[in-house]
């Protein structure tokens, strides 16, 4: 990383600070392999690793069944932030057309759309920072943020894993543990998270993807109608992921359609992390922190982005960005122009030739996914 080391921290005192670290982690992964061979045979479906070893339920009354029969019987239903070992991933028709995918787990299997595939990493804190901070994530399913360096001060928020923002401070907490002030762009600076659960971004996931390929030869298309976004090298597709795009929403004019724009388009803006609001109270309104790894491609505030908030890709559900799964948001963000170096907050490019290009078009024919 660039710039001057601030915010020091002796590495006699990062020691002692983070002893217990691993010992205090909330949730413990213990192996399933039996059982989910067990399952598998009995369900007679082939099942494949899941993204991450962990899910979290993103809303009450998620049932898991015994099947993946979305008539099945229901052996237990989560709770809003429940974790669950993952122990596979299955395709088998789901309670929609378009979203065929579940998650197998020790007790049986529960449909993806809200479950967030997430981990229990905790980190061994940092001594210092660059000069102006570093990006780093949340690497825990929750971590709690307080106004101060301190577990009993005000609890401002919960951030969730993989949510993305500026670690700009290291501090010594009321706990004798090691703190990061955060900063959340429109959200303000007063966020403090336990180090133990704040990833640093290492400057090598910012480098880009294929860099040699001139600018010429790439490009991504959005279907809006297959809901799913491919990169292509030479005219050769090379990546391809479910999305969910721009949808319709109640207003206090009527149901509005915010739709992807559709055309071409090209990349210009990018931030690896940031805070979105808008919508109305009552009706639309939403107001996301660290939303991650984000590309714009129109000065209309359109871009590539991951989301948190849902796992149901394959439909219409957005204010108009194309909604991705983190880690393929992560790679867009890598493989396109302009390239962002780990220091820098943000990269904008006043000449739109200089972008990576976007097509959004839709399809005659929609494709199934699993």
């Amino acid at each position: 990383m660039n710039g001057t080391m601030q915010n020091k921290l002796s590495r006699r005192t990062l020691l002692k600070l983070s002893g217990g670290i691993l010992a205090a982690a909330p949730f413990v992964r213990v192996p399933q392999a039996a059982l989910a061979q067990e399952i598998e045979r009995e369900t007679a479906v082939e099942v494949l690793p899941a993204r991450k070893p962990l899910g979290r339920a993103m809303a009450n009354n998620i049932p898991i069944r015994e099947t993946t029969d979305v008539k099945g019987n229901v052996v237990r239903n989560l709770k809003l932030n429940d974790l669950v070992e993952l122990t596979g991933q299955v395709t088998a028709p789901g309670p929609t057309t378009y979203n065929s995918i579940w998650y197998q787990t020790s007790a049986g299997f529960v449909h993806s759309a809200f479950v967030y595939p997430c981990e229990n990493f905790i980190n061994t804190p940092v001594a210092a920072l660059p000069e102006g901070g570093a990006w780093a994530e949340v690497s825990v399913p929750l971590s709690p943020v307080h106004s101060k360096a301190d577990p009993k001060a005000t609890l401002r928020d919960k951030f969730v894993y993989g949510t993305v923002y500026r670690a700009i401070k290291v501090v010594e907490g009321a706990d004798k543990q090691v703190w990061y002030q955060l900063n959340d762009e429109y959200g303000g600076s007063a966020f403090f998270a336990p180090a133990a659960n704040i990833r640093i971004i290492p400057d090598a996931e910012f480098a880009p993807i294929s860099p040699e390929i001139a600018l010429e030869n790439k490009r991504i298309e959005v279907d809006i109608k297959a809901q799913q976004a491919t990169a292509y090298e030479y005219n050769v597709p090379v990546f391809t992921a479910r999305v969910a795009t721009g949808g319709s929403y109640r207003t206090p004019g009527g149901v509005r359609a915010f739709g992807t724009t559709r055309g071409e388009h090209r990349i210009f803006r990018k931030i690896a992390g940031q805070r979105m609001y808008g919508g109305t109270p009552g009706y639309d309104y939403y107001n996301l922190p660290g939303v991650p790894w984000v590309s714009y491609f129109t000065y209309s505030g359109i871009a590539f982005h991951g989301s948190y908030w849902h796992n149901d890709y394959g439909r219409p559900r957005s204010h108009g960005c194309v909604n991705m799964y983190a880690d393929d948001a992560k790679w867009v963000f890598r493989w396109t122009m302009p390239t962002v170096p780990a220091y820098e907050k943000h990269v904008a490019i006043s000449k739109r030739t200089d972008g990576s290009i976007v097509k959004v078009s839709e399809s005659k024919t929609r494709r199934g996914w699993s």
